[in-house]
């Protein structure tokens, strides 16, 4: 898995990588960088993390307040 390191890091061959640089890393390596918040999490990447939503419902209409909109063409007044 490919991640961005928020922090400078030696990997376990002696290789220094810097701030910013996306280094290849395995799911153990992955879990003690996260552990460490040596990792960047970019908005909407998979993340290991679960997140939940809450959704509120939505508002009751009042029905004098239904029906077509200023843009509809006026209404046929006249019977036959």
């Amino acid at each position: 898995m490919h991640v961005r390191l928020s922090a400078s890091w030696t990997d376990p061959r002696g290789t220094v990588w810097a701030v910013g640089d996306t280094v290849d890393v395995d799911a153990v390596t992955l879990a003690e960088l996260e552990e460490k918040g040596m990792v960047e999490q970019p908005a909407g990447s998979g993340s290991t993390e679960t997140t939940t939503t809450t959704t509120t419902p939505p508002k009751k209409t009042d029905p004098s307040k239904i029906g077509p909109g200023p843009s509809a063409p006026p209404a046929d007044t006249e019977k036959d």
